[in-house]
């Protein structure tokens, strides 16, 4: 029988050596670095100064210089979601889960092992992906960009919330897959809201703003987007759903039958 450790190990091969995980992998750390360095080209040609009313191209200002990467960080949102939902999902597949369970019957072990292991996954990639576009941004902005070794605080500050909202919202994701055995109900749930629909509901309705997605953007609101920057509040909201969404699968898990058609 394995130990935790080495469960935890197990899991880390089966996520790395997946598919699923270079193509995400491909998505954030490489893709999404492109997008940044068109959209810096496009900011270099008309100034960082530029405004609506200077350039009626505009639909709002250009952010100042250290949130200057962040609205392109919200791309690789959607693919680290769906991640997180078509692991969970598939364990429930291909007989995976009961060849896992007859190397290590401790489900407890199993459950949590895999929680560790897509922790270290999507904190490896988040932070990864995050700081290699921000900085890529700031070199093709050449001497208008800040430093893109050092950046600066505010920066760096931001660059650590919005890595936690990519973290929490794939164990969110993970946990609704597992708990549904498939990643249709997280992605129904989260893709819309990716889509700008979490942060129309917060501003249309009250409780909108309790919304995973919606809550996990008040972590890092830069001062041209139309949510209050409230990291405390919005850490808190997500957090409770990662937990509710954990604490549910992993019940589910250790009770429930893994046999039968999955």
């Amino acid at each position: 029988m394995k130990t935790f450790p080495r469960t935890i190990q197990s899991e880390l091969i089966k996520i790395v050596s997946s598919r699923m995980w270079w193509v995400i992998f491909t998505l954030v750390v490489v893709v999404q670095p492109l997008f940044a360095i068109i959209l810096a080209k496009s900011y270099a040609e008309i100034g960082l100064d530029a405004t609506p009313e200077t350039h009626p191209e505009l639909v709002e200002a250009i952010p100042p210089l250290d949130y200057l990467g962040f609205e392109v960080v919200l791309f690789g949102l959607l693919p680290i979601v769906v991640f997180g939902g078509m692991l969970g999902a598939s364990e429930y597949k291909y007989h995976e889960l009961r060849t896992t369970l007859l190397c290590q019957s401790n489900r407890i072990q199993v459950f949590f092992s895999k929680v560790f292991a897509l922790l270290i996954c999507s904190t490896f990639l988040s932070f990864l992906s995050i700081i290699v576009t921000i900085s890529i941004m700031h070199f093709s902005l050449g001497e208008e960009g800040l430093n893109p070794f050092s950046l600066s605080t505010v920066a760096w500050q931001f660059i650590g919330f919005s890595a936690l909202d990519w973290i929490l919202l794939t164990l969110l994701s993970f946990g609704m897959g597992m708990f549904f055995r498939n990643a249709i109900v997280p992605l129904v749930f989260l893709v819309p809201q990716v889509f700008n629909l979490g942060n129309f509901l917060a501003q249309k309705w009250e409780w909108g703003e309790y919304l995973p997605v919606a809550a996990g953007n008040l972590l890092f609101a830069t001062p041209t987007d139309p949510l209050e920057h409230e990291p405390l509040k919005g850490g808190i909201i997500l957090l409770v759903w990662v937990m509710l969404s954990l604490i549910t699968s992993s019940v589910a898990f250790i009770r429930r039958d893994v046999g039968g058609k999955y």
